[in-house]
């Protein structure tokens, strides 16, 4: 695989395992709320998520600038924009459970409990996938799988220590 190309997948995993963490956290944060359902936890997630996006983004634009001495093109902030999508692609998953439960098709209880389930299933498995494109053997995959979807479990204790 090319330098850049490894690069790219590398920023492309850290972003969604990022978005992860943090869509997960949002769900178990923002659901505590007294008479919550899971449409105000969808638009309450989506908007902070959007302005983590932004945030980066920006971040990198200035970066960028800063590293070029000179404003970006359009192209250039596009392109930026374009690298942090896996941060908002993260949390289609919970954006689902919960736009279904918003539909009436289960609780909101069950959307919290699905969008977290997903979110810590995912960090595992993107530790899996991690590990098996670094050719890493069984103990390896399972140690990085463990250690990435522990960051999911943290947040389930801390959901269930502060409800």
């Amino acid at each position: 695989m090319e330098a850049s190309a490894r690069s790219s997948d590398t920023h492309a995993a850290a972003r969604t395992i990022y978005g992860t963490i943090l869509i997960t956290a949002l769900v178990a944060g923002i659901s505590e709320g007294k008479d919550i359902d899971a449409w105000q936890i969808l638009v309450s997630v989506t908007v902070t998520v959007l302005v983590f996006w932004a945030a980066h983004v920006y971040a990198e634009v200035i970066s960028q600038r800063l590293a070029a001495g000179r404003s970006l093109s359009w192209a250039e902030i596009g392109q930026s924009m374009s690298e942090e999508l896996p941060m908002i692609q993260a949390g289609f998953p919970a954006a689902i459970a919960l736009g279904l439960s918003a539909l009436g098709f289960y609780s909101t209880e069950t959307a919290v409990t699905l969008a977290i389930g997903f979110g810590v299933a995912s960090l595992f498995a993107y530790g899996v996938v991690l590990a098996h494109r670094e050719g890493a053997g069984r103990t390896q995959t399972f140690v990085t799988a463990c250690v990435n979807g522990t960051f999911g479990l943290v947040i389930v204790a801390l959901k269930a220590f502060v409800h």
